[in-house]
């Protein structure tokens, strides 16, 4: 929007083309928007024209002084560098997509930035290392974070912590306490199963509407992906999850119960088995999938302004699950995709109990290419990462330790 509340029409160009090459992501068009606002709403407080490139000195061009913006906020503290970074990237975007297309008749006096090309090395999923060719410019904010060596968090799709046994307990117990039965089984599926948000909160009820006792081999396991109502990051399709028998008990029941049949009589499908297995108690999805808000988007009912997209669950976790374990471990803090992590973690820690003291040893393969199956990682340099956690952290606390002894020795004169 511009000062006076009119769509600002080039943006609105620039989001409408994105979701036409994409729209199963339009979803992830927000963030854009209100990156774009922000800009739209730095540029209206200094009177500035979003295509006025006129000035000879580069520092005095639109771009120039929102990045210089941007890093007064950093250096203010008022915005994380990810977040800086992110909206001067798109930024960024929305001009290379004016400068590109024609008919937008954009054509800057002065270029917005300066461009430089460099060599990034990386290892592909094979483990080689490549080098691949960026074009960067002087008006990007890099986000590479410094690497912390006591980091207790893995690198999968973000940062993951995994949760240590004790507040893992801790967790159950003040589930159990709550007494709600959808978020508790949420969490149980991620703990049990290792899939993200989008994934639990999307199953259906068909998924689960099979007697426990008619199923002649476990784990049962549930397919996922495009074409079954059951979102997976990046739209990874055939892969499964594998339930438990306990957990399957669980979901089994949830979804026979009147609690569950009376949150589907308030929605569109009923009883029918293509319906949410999770629903609030309005009826509504805790997160719509991407396939059936596509549906939505090509039939003539109205669209709803926003679906809950998973707001409820992080709700219910930020005001009544924290709290309530801080009661018995104070510094508790989690966030529901930290339980994917500790899926991990867990089913490496019985593997390795079940080796014995000589670790996995000629198995590594092995278990690298189950874990690698139950998590979905495309890259096994990431399963690498939960395969090795507990040997990292185990070596550093014993170099730790050792050193400070010395130091403390030293000290206090003891040497």
């Amino acid at each position: 929007m511009d000062g006076l509340g009119a769509p600002w029409a080039p943006a609105c160009l620039w989001l409408l083309d994105k979701a036409q090459a994409k729209p199963r992501n339009i979803s992830s068009l927000r963030p854009l928007a209100q990156d774009l606002a922000a800009y739209k709403a730095f540029l209206d407080g200094l009177a500035l024209d979003w295509d006025d490139f006129s000035a000879v000195e580069k520092y005095a061009r639109p771009t120039y002084l929102y990045r210089n913006h941007l890093h007064d906020l950093l250096n203010a503290g008022k915005l994380m560098k990810s977040t800086a970074s992110r909206r001067m990237s798109t930024v960024i975007s929305f001009y290379r997509f004016l400068m590109r297309n024609s008919r937008m008749n954009f054509k800057p006096a002065n270029d917005p930035w300066v461009e430089s090309e460099l060599g990034i090395e990386y290892r592909d999923d094979k483990g080689f290392k490549q080098v691949a060719s960026v074009t960067t410019t002087d008006i990007s904010i890099k986000a590479s974070p410094r690497q912390d060596a006591w980091d207790e968090a893995i690198q999968d799709g973000g940062k993951l912590r995994p949760l240590p046994v004790e507040e893992q307990k801790a967790l159950v117990r003040a589930l159990q306490e709550l007494g709600n039965v959808e978020y508790a089984l949420m969490h149980y599926m991620a703990l049990l199963t290792g899939a993200r948000e989008m994934t639990v909160l999307t199953l259906r009820v068909r998924d689960v509407m099979r007697p426990p006792d008619q199923i002649p081999q476990w784990t049962q396991k549930f397919r996922c992906g495009p074409g079954t109502g059951i979102d997976t990051k990046g739209d990874v399709s055939d892969v499964w999850l594998s339930v438990p028998r306990e957990l399957y008990a669980q979901l089994h029941a949830y979804a026979v119960s009147e609690r569950a049949q009376r949150r589907r009589a308030k929605t569109a499908r009923g009883e029918d088995s293509s319906n949410y297995l999770f629903l609030t108690q309005h009826g509504q999805p805790f997160y719509e999938s991407k396939e059936d808000r596509n549906a939505l988007r090509d039939s003539s009912e109205p669209l709803l302004r926003s679906t809950l997209g998973g707001r409820p669950l992080r709700k219910f976790i930020e005001q009544r699950i924290i709290p309530l374990v801080r009661k018995s471990h104070p510094k508790f803090k989690y966030r529901f995709h930290d339980l994917r992590a500790t899926f991990g973690m867990n089913w490496v820690d019985f593997q390795m109990q079940q080796a014995g003291p000589e670790g996995f040893g000629k198995h590594y393969l092995w278990a690298r290419d189950q874990l690698r199956k139950l998590m979905w990682h495309k890259n096994p340099l990431t399963t690498d990462k939960y395969l090795e956690y507990r040997e990292h952290m185990h070596h550093l606390q014993l170099a730790q330790e050792g050193w400070s002894r010395h130091l403390v020795d030293l000290i206090t004169g003891a040497e």
